[in-house]
Order: C-alpha cells, then structure tokens, then sequence
C-alpha cells in the first residue's frame, strides 16, 4: 500500500478528481487539505506563495500507475501534482477493508 497525494491546480479540478476517486472506487476515503501553501522561487528569484489543495488516500501501490495514467488522460498537459510514499506499517485489517474495496482498474 502506499499513500497517494494530489495536488490539483484548480477548485474545478479538485472537485473533479474527488469524484473520479470515490465513485470509481479508487479510494475508500479521500483526505482534502484546503488552504495549503505552495510556495516557489521564479528565474528572477522571487517567492511565490499559491493557495492550494492536499487531496490524499490509500491505493495499492501496484495501482499508482494505472492512476497515473488515468489522470494523465483527463489532464493532458493540465496534470495535478501526483505522488506517493509507501506505508511500512498499518493494523492488518483495517489494510485488507482497504484492498477488498479498491477497485482494480
């Protein structure tokens, strides 16, 4: 298992990819985090500092591709941020209620 995180680029796209997850049974839960900073150094070195949002869950980790493409062909050249860290410790049922439910796509 590994626990995904999205960053959206837009209100529009987040609400999108928050549907896509749980109606496609993607993920059970989806965590939102509202209100992040991102914040950035420009060419001319200046700090940059955008509102965002953190959409994160549990998938399998074998799954992280096929999302990735997934997303990549409903964004094209307007891909979230998508990435993963893997879980190296989780109360054994509570990870077999998550596999049982995730769709494989």
């Amino acid at each position: 298992m590994v626990k995904i995180f999205i960053i959206p680029k837009s209100k529009s796209q987040t609400d999108e990819i928050i549907e896509f997850l749980l109606r496609g049974k993607y993920l059970l839960t989806v965590t939102i985090i509202e209100n992040c900073v991102q914040a950035r150094i420009d060419a001319k070195s200046k700090t940059s500092k955008l509102n965002r949002t953190l959409i994160s869950g549990i998938v399998k980790s074998l799954q992280f591709n096929n999302l990735n493409d997934r997303l990549r062909k409903m964004f094209g050249s307007n891909m979230p941020v998508l990435y993963s860290i893997p879980i190296v410790h989780m109360d054994p049922q509570q990870s077999e209620t998550i596999a049982d439910y995730i769709t494989v796509f």
